[in-house]
């Protein structure tokens, strides 16, 4: 008898579209995606694969066993001064995470041309609160990493859904 509304539960979820966050869903016969640029030790190339798990999907550098290949040129982080105190020490920065990728087909075709995604965020480091405030600036570049590799995920999923 509990069983009965874990079960109607699961239906209305799986009903209405309910995704893990940060889940792509991806063709199932392309879920296996080559990725050439960086290793696979790579930072981002490692949220990649965290992603492509959640979807039954994984990454490998060999195209031949791949459905789609993603090329990704140029990776890099910024960090810009926003705002000085009244002593010229910077209080505000914003910090910058580039991606330049381009998607192709395991043949060498062109799936998607090269686009950047760029993630921006803000924060604030005021000079009488210093402790904490490398560890905040990491964890913000941490999550601006994953966002990147969740909208890759999204413009891979969209090329190869058109690509069909």
């Amino acid at each position: 008898m509990r069983l009965l509304p874990l079960l109607l539960v699961w239906l209305i979820l799986s009903g209405c579209g309910f995704h893990l966050r940060g889940a792509v869903a991806l063709p199932p016969d392309k879920r296996v995606i080559a990725l050439a640029g960086i290793g696979l030790d790579h930072p981002f190339a490692r949220e990649l694969q965290r992603l492509l798990e959640l979807v039954g999907g994984r990454l490998v550098t060999d195209p031949k066993e791949a459905g789609s290949v993603v090329v990704v040129h140029q990776i890099q982080q910024d960090r810009r001064i926003v705002s000085l105190d009244e002593h010229g020490k910077a209080i505000e920065f914003e910090l910058i995470y580039r991606v330049r990728f381009e998607v192709r087909k395991p043949d060498g075709g062109v799936l998607s041309p090269m686009q950047t995604i760029t993630i921006r965020r803000i924060y604030l480091n005021p000079q009488f609160q210093i402790i904490g405030k490398s560890e905040e600036e990491g964890v913000i570049r941490e999550e601006m990493r994953r966002e990147a590799a969740r909208t890759l995920l999204r413009r891979l999923r969209r090329a190869l859904v058109h690509a069909d």
